[in-house]
């Protein structure tokens, strides 16, 4: 099933700025994301996803509440999360292995899924990339998109702070981090918030 946004289907663009200029929400979205405020995190309860890494959790986990991964200049954040079941698959894509990469992901979410009384749908977020001049990040973006349009299952993009919108290149030398909290940092119920964490707190 193609990709969805807004509940519709979209065809595979022929470059970003194709996309934003069809879907300018999508710009809006990734300008409210950019200005979260940044939080810390414990590290006693985070699992760090490096290059070429993914990694996918509930909210039962006992042990991990933050999924996270940073330095992604060219490369990726991508994120699958189930609203049902709140499981949540983050991993960071360099482009080296993006078709074969895109269906464990989202197998690793949807097996985590199978409750049938956890309705819900599976959200894909996208962040990563810049306007580098070998178009690296572009044809990644284009790459990671397409896809996710060749996968069975309905995915619901949401959040798309890619190429073109995300950053200049040189913000990435604050070692931005990205995470998400497939639950509540303090045990609280099922969060799916995603945030800029600039620092992790040493306990």
């Amino acid at each position: 099933m193609p990709l969805l946004i807004q509940n519709r289907r979209i065809e595979r663009p022929g470059s970003t700025v194709d996309l934003f200029a069809r879907y300018p929400h999508l710009q809006e979205n990734a300008r409210v994301f950019r200005s979260k405020p940044v939080v810390d995190v414990d590290p006693k309860c985070l699992l760090y996803i490096q290059q070429r890494e993914f990694a996918a959790t509930t909210p039962a986990d006992n042990s991990v509440a933050v999924l996270g991964s940073d330095d992604a200049t060219t490369c990726h954040l991508v994120l699958v999360r189930h609203t049902g079941s709140g499981a949540a698959c983050l991993a960071h894509c360099d482009g080296s292995s993006t078709w074969s990469e895109v269906p464990l992901i989202v197998k690793a979410v949807t097996s985590l899924s199978k409750d049938p009384a956890k309705e819900g749908r599976l959200e894909l977020h996208l962040v990563g990339g810049f306007d580098d001049e070998s178009k690296t990040s572009h044809k990644l973006s284009l790459n990671l998109l397409s896809a996710f349009q060749r996968q069975k299952e309905d995915i619901h993009l949401e959040t798309c702070c890619i190429t073109g919108t995300c950053f200049h290149s040189v913000i990435f030398s604050l070692s931005l981090f990205f995470f998400i909290q497939p639950r509540a940092i303090q045990g609280h119920v099922s969060t799916g918030a995603i945030a800029f964490i600039f620092e992790v707190l040493v306990m």
